[in-house]
């Protein structure tokens, strides 16, 4: 029970974390926090510690200044970061005379306090989010191939080891809007398009997770709706991707979406036994107070995750906790998995924990991340505990 979570944010004021070697840079990261009004700017000399700052135990920085030649070996997995639409935190990497030329997506700037101040404000402004309600914009997302893939780490409790990273599906759009789930999942399920959208998920994270360093030891969770899990032919379209990827069909798992009621209980239990006898053991998604989804249970699931609102309510609430607890008991009876979902800060560690819970998820332990940066993710969370100690 050692482990060190991210806290939750203080006085919500946004930092600026700066890696620089360069006397010049670091005075000039100075003047750029006072022109964001930001708190004085966080200094760190390499780029393992810079890694550990983005996806280790603290609360990532709102901005980042980034000098390449202190970057050393992580330079490419910064950049990487620095690429990422969805990242909390917007990186501008200082472009100095004879420096090469970043890839696409990576903001650069001189290296004047006006101009980098600039460039930070802009990333802030370009990760507003405008959704659409067309269904032939999202049938030609899907075509060009603009479904990418954010995997959110799963620890066990006991052991305190990631052993499932959760693929979620995001959207970046042609004209580098990007949507998160909550903006285009609904238009999906609206205008028939969630098997379309599943297969496409699936396919970016078999491609991407395919090499076992990729995995961190972790099997790979995917979302799939009840239309789509109980159609007969998505085990073959599924083994299909996987045998063109090389991903494993042994490290993947499914979770059942909590969007449409079941009403056809004897299909659900077929299918489940399909995929079971395939190897593709299925979780229960967002379990929480509805009985009629507190009875689904009595399938062949392999296991539930408890809804994120259920788990926050905890502290406060005797029957939040009761239910918890009584929904861990019906699991474990049936040699079901618990994974508290939604476990933002270490009280909610401990009360998930106390409960008896197997698993916990959430941004106490790590955010969505995209596939190139798991590997430093990992190395952030053993540098975290020196980390922590250090004073910001």
């Amino acid at each position: 029970m050692a482990i060190r979570l991210q806290p939750t944010t203080g006085d919500g004021i946004p930092t600026l974390l700066v890696l620089a070697r360069d006397l010049r840079l670091i005075e000039l990261a100075h003047t750029v926090a006072e022109d964001l009004r930001t708190r004085p700017p966080v200094v760190v000399p390499d780029g393992h510690e810079a890694l550990a700052r983005l996806f280790g135990v603290s609360t990532p920085p709102r901005h980042m200044i980034c000098e390449a030649a202190a970057a050393g070996e992580h330079l490419p997995t910064l950049l990487a970061a620095a690429a990422d639409p969805f990242s909390p935190t917007g990186i501008v990497l200082i472009q100095e005379e004879g420096s090469p030329t970043p890839p696409a997506g990576v903001a650069v700037a001189a290296p004047r306090p006006h101009v980098v101040a600039q460039a930070l404000r802009r990333l802030a402004a370009e990760k507003l989010q405008v959704p659409t309600d067309d269904p032939r914009e999202l049938e030609r997302g899907l075509e060009r191939g603009e479904i990418t893939v954010r995997y959110q780490p799963v620890f066990r409790i006991a052991d305190q080891r990631p052993v499932l990273l959760e693929g979620l599906a995001r959207w970046q759009r042609r004209d580098d809007t990007p949507l998160s789930p909550d903006a285009f999942v609904p238009l999906a399920e609206r205008s028939g398009q969630t098997r379309a959208l599943s297969l496409a998920v699936a396919r970016a994270a078999f491609n991407e997770l395919a090499p076992a360093p990729m995995r961190i030891g972790a099997a790979l969770s995917l979302n799939l709706p009840l239309d789509v899990l109980l159609q007969r032919d998505v085990l073959g379209a599924l083994r299909r991707l996987q045998q063109t990827s090389g991903f494993p069909p042994s490290a993947l798992v499914l979770e059942l979406t909590e969007t449409t009621p079941v009403r056809d209980r004897s299909a659900l239990r077929q299918a489940l036994l399909r995929l079971q006898a395939a190897g593709h053991p299925v979780l229960i998604d967002d379990m929480g107070l509805e009985e009629d989804r507190a009875q689904l249970i009595e399938l062949p699931f392999a296991g539930i995750k408890l809804d994120r609102h259920l788990v926050g309510a905890m502290p406060g609430s005797r029957r939040a906790r009761a239910e918890v607890e009584r929904l861990i008991t019906l699991a474990h009876n049936r040699h079901m998995t618990v994974t508290a979902e939604g476990v933002s800060d270490s009280r909610l560690w401990r009360a998930v924990a106390r409960a008896g819970a197997d698993n916990a998820q959430g941004y106490a332990i790590g955010r969505p991340l995209p596939a190139q940066v798991l590997p430093a993710w990992v190395a952030a969370r053993r540098a975290g505990a020196r980390l922590a100690r250090r004073p910001a």
